[in-house]
């Protein structure tokens, strides 16, 4: 049993038994949902289930007085027991802790050596109560599918994490990697059709061999199938949270709806923000929030996430790059009051009306109380006391770092005036970018909140089966934190657990594609970065100009790191390719996970080696004179970089591919029209001086 993850609590093995043949689920007293899908886990876990299998699988409910007195009260409902020997399977627990043990008896079906499965007994509890992802509203998850997101929450449910976090509403005005301000709203508003957020891609596809455009909806948004997602994750035991932002990150909303929007002091709308103060700010948002409730929430919900992350100055204006609009309202009446009474006034408005229409808690991001303001204080927690409203808000405590906490993120400090907390790490995120590894980040986030008295760990991403041993190394510390010894031995564990005998060429990969990713030279080479705004400069800012005079300043031999980060990528995909060749029976999951992982190292190794060509180049122009036999090498490089896409096109997740895609575009743009530039200069018609060094490039 020792490679079972999330590693359990208690085990005591007596042996093996015989992987059963075929199995019966015996629990006639059981509600009939709740047997229905736990027969449904151990079908599609692989267990053979029959009506007259020779093995019974006893299910036993338990109450909550049924549940052994050293489980806390906190976790009771997830408690389970799995005893295994004589011939049959008894699996004890609460409702929820059946589900998880359902999933540890496939785990164990599923590893079993030579058709022998561990006898003997299970005792298995959480430490945290609220474990999961928080997805972000980004680009990946606004093309995701219903079955999609049902296969996430089953992924989900495979780590035993509990809750999952769907981003509803978000923008990021100074980000235009769509050529505009980046918004996203994920469900429709009743009697507000005008607030859309439709989506602009453009990308090179190798296998029509043709650039392609897409607009569209989120497909979430546009199915409005939110309300499925809730329901098929209340069936599976993981609870959907919605994430709604307000005051930070909000430009399409009081763009659309100036009466809302914050305004200067001669009343000018700001295009940003809400105004604190009119009545139709908080009627809208009232109807807003409500209409999530009372649409995809019929029977109640236990969880609502309001953000308020991030209130600061943001490029909100479409036509004005440049201009950076602060999002707090400075009309006559909001400007009486100072910025950290406006936020905690409104928080406290906002999680006594959510808490009014039945929500069981409130969540919130720590940062703009702890780090932009100093508004998390005895008098903030007074008030929240004097309202009854203490036990009701839980702060979230986000923190990205890999090398060091911050002193002001920490679960000690709502703790101190008797708020709960949940951390949240990094799992995944960037992935239509990069690949940002945070391995370390969860280690030191986890250990924080175990340290200082977190509830819950709800980690900050969007879902990419390629950083599945991510999620685990979050899911393991926060079911069993004792039993992680720290994320280099997780790793391997994970390796073993999922690929058998081939882990140790998914460790081999994976070591080297952190490795490539994490060259220094390697960061600023991607396109995603130069899409954001600046106060001054040219726009769109000249790429990959900006990015090679970037590598350029930096310390270190750049061409060297970007040289041995294509050499360490490319042997990350040929091993992977290799291994999804191979026939290893591998599941749906490892599969995905596999092929992801082939399409990060593919273009890691193709932007890392055409720009260690294109540093090459900028130096010999720089000395007068440019080697034609580094000319020559040109079609190499865009040969190689075509590859890379190809190799993405055809592995990553369907649902990341355009907009992964589109951040090589400017790159592929610039090594398609530049042989006929370095024609040009080879003939005399162009001098070294005029070499342009940036794409003409539009979404």
């Amino acid at each position: 049993m020792h490679n079972l993850l999330p590693p359990p609590r208690q085990v005591a093995t007596s042996g093996t038994m015989m992987s059963p043949p075929s199995i019966r689920v015996v629990g006639d007293d059981l509600p009939a949902d709740l047997r229905q899908t736990l027969t449904a886990i151990l079908q599609e876990g692989g267990c053979p289930v029959r009506d007259e299998g020779t093995c019974a699988v006893r299910l036993q409910l338990l109450t909550g007085t049924q549940v052994p007195d050293d489980v806390p009260t906190q976790v009771a409902g997830e408690f389970y027991q799995l005893r295994i020997g004589d011939g049959e399977v008894t699996l004890a627990g609460g409702p929820q802790g059946l589900l998880w043990g359902a999933r540890t008896l496939v785990e164990l079906v599923r590893t079993a050596t030579e058709g022998q499965i561990p006898a003997g007994q299970i005792r298995d509890w959480p430490d945290l109560a609220h474990r999961g992802l928080f997805i972000e509203d980004k680009w990946g998850p606004d093309r995701m599918e219903l079955a999609d997101w049902r296969e996430l929450v089953d992924r989900m449910a495979r780590m035993k994490m509990n809750v999952l976090g769907i981003g509803l509403y978000g923008c990021w005005g100074g980000c235009r990697y769509e050529g505009q301000p980046t918004e996203f709203l994920m469900v429709p508003i009743p009697d507000h059709p005008q607030l859309r957020t439709e989506k602009h891609l453009r990308w090179y596809s190798p296998r029509a061999a043709t650039w392609k455009t897409e607009h569209h909806l989120p497909r979430i948004f546009e199915q409005d199938f939110l309300g499925e997602i809730v329901s098929y994750g209340r069936q599976r035991g993981v609870t959907v949270v919605p994430f709604v932002n307000s005051l930070g990150h909000n430009t399409m909303i009081p763009r659309v709806l100036p009466e809302v929007s914050a305004r200067d002091a001669d009343g000018t709308p700001r295009q940003i923000g809400y105004c604190l103060s009119t009545p139709a700010t908080r009627r809208f948002i009232e109807d807003f929030y409500s209409s999530i409730l009372d649409r995809y929430y019929p029977d109640g919900a236990d969880l609502f996430h309001i953000q308020l992350d991030e209130v600061w100055p943001e490029y909100a204006d479409l036509d004005d790059p440049h201009k950076r609009v602060d999002p707090w309202c400075q009309c006559a009446e909001c400007s009486q009051r100072s910025a950290e009474e406006n936020l905690q006034d409104y928080v406290l408005w906002l999680v006594q009306m959510l808490i009014e229409k039945g929500v069981g808690k409130v969540v919130m991001w720590n940062d703009q109380l702890t780090r932009h303001m100093d508004a998390l204080d005895s008098g903030f927690a007074g008030r929240l006391q004097e309202a009854g409203l203490t036990e009701r808000l839980i702060l979230h405590w986000w923190w990205y770092n890999n090398e060091a906490l911050n002193d002001r993120t920490r679960v000690s400090i709502g703790r101190d005036l008797g708020l709960s907390g949940w951390v949240a790490p990094m799992t995944c995120y960037f992935s239509w970018e990069r690949y940002s590894p945070t391995l370390r980040n969860i280690e030191l986030m986890m250990r924080m909140g175990h340290d200082e008295g977190g509830e819950g760990a709800v980690a900050y991403s969007v879902h990419d089966p390629g950083w599945a041993d991510h999620e685990m190394l979050l899911a393991s510390y926060a079911w069993n934190f004792d039993a992680v010894a720290d994320p280099e031995t997780h790793q391997a564990a994970w390796a073993r657990s999922r690929f058998g005998s081939a882990a140790d060429q998914v460790i081999s990969a994976t070591g080297l594609i952190r490795a490539a990713a994490t060259q220094p030279a390697v960061t600023p080479c991607y396109y995603y970065r130069y899409s954001y705004c600046q106060p001054e400069g040219p726009w769109p800012r000249p790429y990959p100009e900006q990015a090679l005079t970037t590598l350029e300043a930096m310390e270190g031999d750049s061409v060297a790191q970007l040289e041995q980060a294509a050499d360490q990528a490319g042997g990350a995909t040929t091993e992977l390719l290799a291994l999804l060749d191979a026939d290893h029976n591998f599941s749906t999951d490892e599969m995905a996970c596999l092929r992801s992982l082939a399409g990060v190292a593919a273009r890691i190794a193709g932007i890392a080696g055409t720009f260690a060509w294109l540093l090459a180049l900028r130096a010999a122009a720089a000395t007068g004179t440019i080697d034609p036999g580094l000319v020559a090498q040109c079609p190499m490089v865009h040969a190689n970089l075509m590859a890379a896409l190809t190799i993405m096109e055809n592995h990553m997740p369907q649902w990341l591919v355009p907009s992964a895609l589109m951040g090589l575009g400017p790159l592929l743009t610039y090594m398609e029209a530049l042989p006929a530039h370095l024609a040009d200069i080879e003939a005399g018609r162009l001098g070294l001086d005029e070499c342009v060094w940036h794409a003409d490039w539009k979404v």
